[in-house]
């Protein structure tokens, strides 16, 4: 059995949109999630977000109006015949300016995701060949012997890169280590469509150590592939702690009951008192196979218990 190293993981710092935390460099044009300022590429202090560089080109586009109005307005005064002329062709194209700035300052936000779309079209390849070369190099580092370094590399680019690939990647990596409370961990962007034995064996230690993280899209992962999961040496224990995540929420115990009813019997008895408490206290589940499996057994085994007579009192 692998023995797994102790470490100590930096935070995850989300971001609204994952393309922010993607870089460019303003000398070889290199795209990249990992560099802080240097570019890995060509080693200069050249990088800026994505985001910086939509907006300059934005800028420049916008100046471009401007100066078209402008080139307008003077070719229109210098071919005026009469005051009036000059007069009413300045005041429309003021007017045509003021505008123009009303409509750029309103749809400037509009614009920007315009101009990042065109950013990430025009320079398709190089932001595949950027990725690319962030992923070597995170197996660089994991051949290095560094894995926690390797880790958070991975996760960086998998903010961009959702390939089953890099996911397993991920895995197997947070499999390596010993997993805390306290670690900022994630689950829902490490799901796969498919069965993945090293997926299942660490949404069971999540069950243990992070049940928070258990959503719906992982409880469906789990009922979707629970024949599988109990072929597994230790799959039934998996199911059974998933089983206990259930029980977190009112909500999870209404969209899953089959998932309990099938594990709610061995259930510790913390998680088994939790759902009894959410039984009792749910007008709406008073009835039906959940609740009449609850307590069953509750009469079989917990009936005399001081835990669950404090309830009854």
């Amino acid at each position: 059995m692998m023995k797994k190293l102790p470490v100590l993981l930096t935070p995850y710092i989300k971001t609204r949109y994952p393309y922010r935390k993607l870089k460019i460099c303003r000398r070889c044009n290199h795209f990249t999630v990992l560099g802080e300022a240097d570019c890995p590429v060509c080693g200069h202090a050249a990088l800026q977000n994505v985001e910086k560089r939509a907006a300059s080109m934005l800028q420049r586009s916008m100046w471009k109006d401007w100066f078209v109005v402008l080139l307008i307005m003077l070719v229109g005064i210098a071919l005026s015949e009469s005051t009036k002329q000059t007069i009413l062709f300045v005041a429309g194209s003021l007017l045509l300016l003021a505008l123009l700035w009303t409509i750029q300052r309103r749809t400037k936000f509009a614009l920007l995701h315009v101009q990042l779309e065109k950013l990430f079209q025009n320079e398709a390849y190089a932001l595949c060949n950027g990725l690319v070369k962030d992923r070597e190099a995170a197996i660089k580092v994991f051949e290095s012997g560094n894995k926690p370094l390797a880790y958070e590399m991975l996760r960086e680019i998998g903010a961009l890169v959702h390939t089953d690939q890099l996911r397993i990647e991920q895995i197997l990596l947070l499999q390596s280590f010993v997993l805390r409370k306290d670690m900022d961990l994630m689950l829902d962007p490490l799901l796969m469509n498919h069965f993945n034995s090293d997926l299942v064996e660490y949404i069971g230690e999540l069950a243990k150590i992070r049940r928070d993280l258990l959503k719906e899209n992982a409880f469906r992962y789990i009922l979707l592939h629970e024949a599988q999961i109990l072929k597994m040496e230790h799959g039934e224990s998996i199911l059974i702690g998933v089983a206990g995540a259930v029980v977190r929420m009112k909500r999870y115990i209404t969209l899953y009951p089959h998932l309990l009813l099938r594990y709610a019997r061995k259930l510790p008895k913390d998680r088994f008192l939790r759902l009894y408490r959410m039984i009792q206290s749910s007008q709406t589940a008073n009835n039906g196979p959940l609740y009449e499996e609850v307590m069953t057994i509750y009469n079989e085994k917990y009936k005399w218990d001081e835990d669950f007579q404090r309830d009854n009192r």
